[in-house]
């Protein structure tokens, strides 16, 4: 693969487990988790087992997120040709998404500073998710997680 494709995948994963690791942290309950809810929606104490209790309860709104995916990752790779051989029109991690206008306000030293800060926070996001689930299906495996919970 070019390093235009793995770039973009580096960049999308983090971003899913940015998202992911915020959303275990706000509907955890106990320990440093915040425990929100959203009302009429099923609750689930095991975040590993949240989504298939949402699926099955809230089959409606799993297929309009699933829907909602779809169409962002194909929007993602569709349009812009084949980055996996470095023939894609786009800039990796570029979806032509800034309502805030961050980029036509800030330097090229500051854009490249927060590229830079996407993707440590974006590894640093994926290693968190990994050892959530390490600590989920390997009791012990991460002593940190055994001094906090």
């Amino acid at each position: 693969p070019n390093e235009q494709f793995l770039k973009e995948a580096e960049l999308k994963h983090g971003r899913q487990a940015m998202l992911a690791w915020t959303g275990v942290w706000a509907t955890a309950k106990g320990g440093f988790g915040l425990g929100l809810h959203f009302p009429g929606f099923p609750e689930e104490p095991d975040w590993t087992k949240a989504l298939g209790v949402f699926a099955s309860e809230q089959p409606g709104w799993f297929f309009g997120i699933l829907t909602f995916i779809a169409i962002a990752e194909g929007e993602s790779v569709g349009h812009s040709g084949d980055n996996f051989r470095g023939k894609s029109t786009k800039t990796p991690g570029d979806l032509n998404f800034d309502y805030l206008g961050i980029k036509k306000k800030a330097t090229p030293e500051k854009m490249a500073r927060y590229e830079d800060v996407e993707i440590k926070n974006g590894r640093a996001a994926m290693i968190a998710m990994a050892s959530l689930f390490a600590h989920e299906s390997l009791p012990g495996s991460v002593p940190i997680m055994d001094i906090i919970s």
